[in-house]
């Protein structure tokens, strides 16, 4: 069974590999969200967020190089993704007074 999965996680890899390196970014952006969640560290969040950004460039930057057959539905979702991801970390953010330790006088 292992060595099937792995089969087809070498095969994916091999016929998209821009694809398959957001896929991993996101799945360590997962992990790391789901370790903020649980140790509350600021460190963490940093992280997914940065995978998450690093990812959405990515998928960016692929459909500006070679487009796929829904390249304008890739694009929104993934600028509207961006732009929800930014929200939530302004109102994290002012919710938490985040930004007041560091530009309080």
């Amino acid at each position: 069974m292992w060595q099937n999965g792995w089969r087809n996680l070498v095969l994916i890899s091999q016929q998209n590999p821009p694809q398959f390196v957001e896929g991993v970014m996101l799945l360590l952006a997962l992990a790391f969200c789901g370790a903020w969640f649980f140790m509350q560290n600021e460190l963490y969040l940093v992280l997914c967020l940065s995978y998450i950004v690093g990812a959405i460039a990515s998928i960016l930057v692929r459909e500006a190089i070679t487009p796929s057959a829904h390249t304008r539905q890739i694009r929104l979702t993934a600028l509207l993704s961006l732009g929800l991801l930014m929200a939530g970390v302004g109102f994290y953010a002012a919710k938490t007074g985040y930004w007041g330790r560091y530009f309080s006088q």
